[in-house]
């Protein structure tokens, strides 16, 4: 496989860093957080650092990611998205940095919105409530257990493992798995393929400028 087919089958990210969030370590923060997001496999196609006077810096960088189809947003850490991972959730996963958490979007065919995330920061009795009643949810499946999970490990009630679900498939070989959601890989050449076809269309079409090209002096 080459280094074409590789890039197109990596998921792809943005990150955002929030100046007026992590005032003097932003640029400590954007180096963390692009190697984080480096480290688990997805390619970032941009960093996201929203105009100082923008009302919503957080919708700002949405739209941004909305427009580039990535899959993933990531940042430092919740406070760079207001405490509010729900608003991200609705339609990408949200990586965090510290600590190193994955936050998945919400499942359409998940039943009911007690799935989804809260609509508020939790507090550890919120949240362990949560993790009682959604016993037997998967947090990779239950947004609100999820945010329940982050919430303890943020108080210190629980330790997490040392590496996420992804970085855990990936070690093991094994292709971290897809939403349901999301639109199945489309089929045909890859992208060297592509490039090296473009690059004969070219060819082609200097070669035959070259061979209308007038004689000098010709007359009208």
């Amino acid at each position: 496989m080459d280094s074409g087919e590789q890039l197109h089958d990596k998921p792809t990210a943005v990150c955002l860093v929030r100046p007026d969030v992590s005032g003097l370590e932003a640029p400590r923060h954007a180096v963390e957080t692009q190697r984080h997001t480096a480290k688990l496999g997805y390619v970032v196609l941009y960093t996201v650092r929203p105009p100082a006077d923008h009302p919503d810096p957080v919708g700002y960088a949405l739209g941004l990611a909305a427009g580039l189809a990535v899959v993933a947003v990531v940042v430092y850490d919740l406070a760079t998205v207001d405490n509010m991972p729900s608003r991200v959730c609705e339609m990408f996963d949200l990586e965090t940095v510290c600590p190193p958490v994955t936050w998945t979007a919400e499942q359409q065919e998940v039943a009911g919105r007690e799935h989804a995330h809260p609509g508020h920061p939790l507090t550890v009795d919120e949240a362990r409530r949560i993790m009682r009643q959604h016993i037997g949810c998967r947090a990779l499946d239950c947004a609100r257990k999820a945010s329940a999970y982050t919430c303890l490990v943020r108080a210190g009630k629980i330790v997490p493992p040392a590496e996420t679900p992804r970085e855990r498939a990936a070690a093991r070989g094994v292709r971290f798995p897809p939403r349901s959601s999301d639109p199945p890989p489309l089929a045909g050449p890859d992208l060297s393929t592509l490039l090296a076809l473009l690059d004969g269309l070219a060819a082609d079409a200097r070669s035959g400028l070259a061979a209308v090209r007038p004689l000098s002096g010709a007359g009208g």
